[in-house]
């Protein structure tokens, strides 16, 4: 298992952001990436981006960043998926020694001074004397409904929250536990990579923890506000693709962790919440509705990776090649 800070040595050499690699994963964000670039580079050691497929305005940006910037810049040739993105970033880093990948959604700021934050919550939980902590997560903070995700944040040095997941957004990782559970899941694709991650953690012995006052600016979902009577209600309005893969990962998480009946309760009830939302507020319902029974049914199936549709499409999305750009 993970080994403690050795004895005598000091938080402030333990907590050293230097050794911190931010690792953004994009697709099709254009301009906007400069925003998310721009949070966090001046408070890491390195930032690599792994693009999954985007079209030309967001690979012409990437190539610019990488140009004129101190940053790694991998380019997909398709969508690979989120997990394989993570474990291309998470592969880069440890091949230059980082402690920690903060892994970030491209979407997603991070607020001055977060990740010392973090740092120092790893730093002061191992020197208390716990043991096998793996990852700290952020506090995000949805910028669609304007309010916290999981936790108001809470005094500066009140300690950490420990927890069951994270959002993979605003995750410090001690690279040193990739050797103990293995990488992300890339057969998921898209969603719930996060929360199957820290149930393989939590499952091989080790401890994850949120840092209330380390806030991650974070858009959770695209959420579309409807009225309903006198209340304002919000709709995860992903759209057709997002909704076969939340489904068919659905299955698949019910049935790897149905030992976990709190989780099982939570994601049925979830389930059950989105079909009746669809039912009442999406305007393309029955299609979306026919995308979600199918990627239950591939769930069932077994059936992972990109999308199942026809022949020459789904093996595009299995293009593997990728070009890098270093600085």
């Amino acid at each position: 298992m993970l080994g403690n800070n050795p004895p005598g040595s000091k938080l402030e050499e333990f907590a050293d952001r230097s050794r911190v690699c931010a690792a953004i994963v994009t697709h099709n964000i254009g301009q906007a990436i400069r925003r998310c670039y721009y949070s966090v580079q001046p408070q890491v050691g390195g930032v690599v981006i792994v693009d999954n497929g985007s079209d030309e305005p967001t690979r012409r940006e990437l190539t610019n960043l990488a140009a004129d910037h101190s940053v790694t810049v991998i380019l997909n040739q398709a969508n690979e998926g989120i997990g394989r993105a993570l474990n291309q970033a998470a592969e880069w880093a440890r091949s230059r020694g980082f402690r920690w990948l903060l892994t970030l959604d491209h979407d997603s700021d991070a607020t001055p001074g977060m990740v010392e934050k973090l740092v120092k919550s790893f730093a002061a939980l191992e020197q208390a004397g716990n043991q096998n902590v793996a990852l700290v997560g952020a506090n995000p903070f949805d910028q669609n409904t304007r309010t916290f995700v999981c936790h108001p944040p809470k005094p500066p040095g009140d300690s950490p929250l420990e927890e069951e997941s994270v959002l993979s957004s605003g995750s410090l990782i001690l690279l040193q536990t990739f050797d103990h559970v293995g990488p992300f899941n890339e057969n998921l694709f898209f969603y719930y990579v996060d929360t199957d991650f820290c149930f393989r953690l939590r499952q091989a012995g080790f401890r994850i923890f949120r840092c209330p006052d380390a806030v991650l600016l974070h858009k959770h979902g695209s959420k579309r506000g409807v009225r309903f009577l006198w209340r304002t209600l919000f709709y995860d309005d992903n759209g057709k693709p997002a909704r076969y893969f939340l489904s068919r990962n659905s299955i698949y998480m019910l049935r790897k962790y149905f030992t976990r009946p709190g989780f099982v309760y939570w994601m049925i009830l979830k389930l059950c919440k989105d079909h009746v939302k669809t039912l009442l507020y999406d305007k393309d319902r029955f299609t979306v509705l026919w995308l979600s029974a199918r990627g239950m049914m591939d769930g069932l199936r077994g059936r992972l990776g990109p999308m199942h549709a026809a022949g020459a499409a789904d093996r595009g999305m299995h293009d593997s090649s990728s070009v890098q750009f270093n600085r």
